[in-house]
């Protein structure tokens, strides 16, 4: 039979103190559930991520605000997409209508500055060509001819209180900033075409980072 040694002993008191650590710690608890915002806290968020309700189905400017850029969460890219988001709870529908709004066109002027004082700095932008590769420059009129599908970091959104569970949910990008840094912007947006078929179909601007691809 093996007598202990002072080492043998001195290794099972620490294994015993380590189980002991770790039954006490347990596992690290999840963050408690973020509740999701209301329309008025919705609209007075000023920080990316944000949303605001828009209709698109008369020319006009639907979009001319500030907002605060944080640096991106750790699952999102730094590329910054401006948008409109719509949302459905019925599958059909709800791939319909976004399949409206991407066929249909949807022309619009989009401008993104940078504040710097006093001063405003344009921010250069690109659009997803048809074939959802090429990304091309915007020209300094802000003119995009449509939208594209685009995917938003859930994480920030979620956090943020701008998701809501059982919903479904289509973003659909006019432009995007590559990598603008943290700071203060202007956006304005303006639609340049009437679109009778999306009048009463609620739809949100939406401003956030790219997620990153799984």
């Amino acid at each position: 039979m093996l007598k202990p040694t002072p080492g043998r002993l001195r290794n099972a008191a620490l294994a015993v103190a380590f189980a002991a650590l770790a039954g006490c710690n347990g596992p690290t608890p999840a963050p408690p559930p973020v509740a999701p915002l209301d329309a008025a806290q919705a609209a007075a968020r000023t920080q990316v991520p944000l949303t605001r309700p828009v209709a698109l189905d008369k020319p006009g400017v639907i979009a001319d605000l500030e907002f605060e850029l944080p640096p991106p969460g750790e699952l999102a890219w730094s590329s910054l997409i401006i948008g409109v988001r719509i949302e459905g709870t019925e599958v059909k529908s709800f791939i319909a209508h976004s399949d409206l709004i991407v066929r249909g066109g949807l022309p619009a002027r989009v401008h993104l500055q940078r504040i710097e004082g006093e001063e405003r700095v344009d921010v250069p932008l690109i659009r997803i060509a048809p074939d959802l590769k090429e990304r091309i420059p915007l020209g300094e009129d802000g003119f995009t001819p449509g939208v594209r599908a685009a995917g938003l970091d859930g994480t920030m959104l979620y956090e943020a209180g701008l998701e809501r569970p059982d919903v479904l949910y289509d973003v659909l990008s006019f432009a995007r900033a590559s990598a603008p840094a943290p700071g203060r912007y202007h956006l304005s947006l303006e639609l340049l075409e009437p679109r009778p078929l999306l009048q009463g179909r609620p739809a949100e601007l939406i401003i956030g980072y790219n997620a990153r691809a799984k």
